[in-house]
């Protein structure tokens, strides 16, 4: 499957179209994107130039399902790497820190508590648990 990330110019509201199969010309491309803009906003925007971001191609390779792997043994909680204070919907709530490239497989984290790495933080909400 073809899919074409499109946009009006001036325009940050990039559409994902799938590439038309019954046309060879680029301006059924062009109505479909039109169709489907107007379908999510409600209006189109006349005059304006539609731009192509990307063009990105989906593969489906067909055969058999690879079975799943296997389950990983629970390890429990890792050791937190410190603790923080930080402000849920009960208010705020003293809770663990861990780092994200401390974490292995089986690693299990009761919420609220605050995974961090280089690039993200991620915040585990109360009563939420977060699996490796």
């Amino acid at each position: 499957e073809k899919y074409l990330n499109m946009r009006y110019e001036g325009t940050d509201n990039a559409i994902m179209i799938l590439e038309c199969r019954d046309s060879d010309s680029p301006l059924s491309h062009a109505r479909t994107f039109v169709d489907q803009y107007h379908r999510e906003f409600g209006f189109e925007l006349e005059g304006r130039d539609l731009l192509i971001d990307d063009f990105r191609v989906r593969a489906i390779v067909p055969g058999a399902t690879p079975a799943p792997p296997p389950s990983v043994p629970s390890l429990g909680a890792p050791p937190a790497f410190g603790s923080c204070r930080a402000y849920f919907e009960n208010g705020w709530e003293t809770v663990s820190t861990y780092k994200f490239e401390d974490l292995k497989p089986g690693h299990e984290i009761l919420g609220p508590a605050i995974i961090v790495q280089s690039i993200s933080t991620i915040v585990l909400e109360i009563g939420c648990k977060a699996f490796v």
